[in-house]
């Protein structure tokens, strides 16, 4: 599959770690299944963000966005809100909860620690970002793309990764946009889903994690 790398023509030919993004791919290819798209790429701009713009992700020329952290994130994106995509803004957590657990994930991995690890640290901060823009499926709109729609989800996930197991778990997030591509859901849509490919009933746990004003207890 072909990737490129676009950017300054004055600069360096892989500035940051873009050089990295074959082997996020591939990483990502082990958890979620084939990459959706026939190319990939990264487009270097002026700015300090990253976006998930399908199959040539944008990066801001910043250390931080040029990280393989964010390559991964923005390449999750592909199969988690650019082959699936929320019906609606207001499930924009189906987005960057997703993608911020594998980017967990993959930084858990590479630091050599536990993944639960890396959830307990990102817990220290978590009901502060809930408390500031609102539960991640019902944020406050003035606040929209904030801290709390990334963080919460991921904790979130891990949650469900402990209470049906990985077999389980991983089945979802393979089966979930392989079975949607081209698509779109809201969230009702995606917890019915998941209830039926897991046989648990698990309306109250998203309840909890999306719409409530405080962080859940955790596991």
């Amino acid at each position: 599959m072909p990737i490129q790398i676009w950017t300054d023509a004055d600069g360096e030919a892989t500035p940051g770690q873009t050089a990295y993004a074959p082997e996020a791919i591939d990483w990502l290819e082990q958890i979620l299944g084939p990459y959706p798209f026939d190319s990939f790429g990264l487009l270097v701009v002026d700015n300090d963000s990253g976006m998930e713009t399908q199959t040539m992700v944008t990066l801001g020329d910043t250390p931080y966005s040029l990280s393989a952290a964010v390559i991964v994130h923005e390449a999750a994106h592909h199969w988690y809100g650019d082959t699936v995509t929320p019906a609606d803004w207001s499930d924009v957590w189906m987005n960057e909860g997703m993608a911020m657990y594998l980017q967990g994930m993959w930084e858990a991995e590479q630091e050599g620690i536990p993944i639960a690890q890396k959830m307990d640290d990102w817990a220290g901060f978590e009901p502060d970002l809930r408390a500031a823009a609102g539960p991640p499926g019902a944020y406050d709109p003035a606040q929209f793309g904030d801290g709390n729609i990334y963080y919460g989800p991921a904790l979130m996930w891990q949650e469900l990764r402990e209470r049906i197991g990985d077999e389980r778990f991983f089945e979802v997030l393979r089966e979930w946009p392989a079975g949607r591509a081209n698509d779109t859901a809201d969230r009702r849509e995606y917890v019915d889903w998941i209830e039926e490919t897991t046989g648990e009933e698990l309306s109250s746990f998203f309840d909890a994690w999306l719409l409530g004003r405080t962080t859940p207890e955790r596991g």
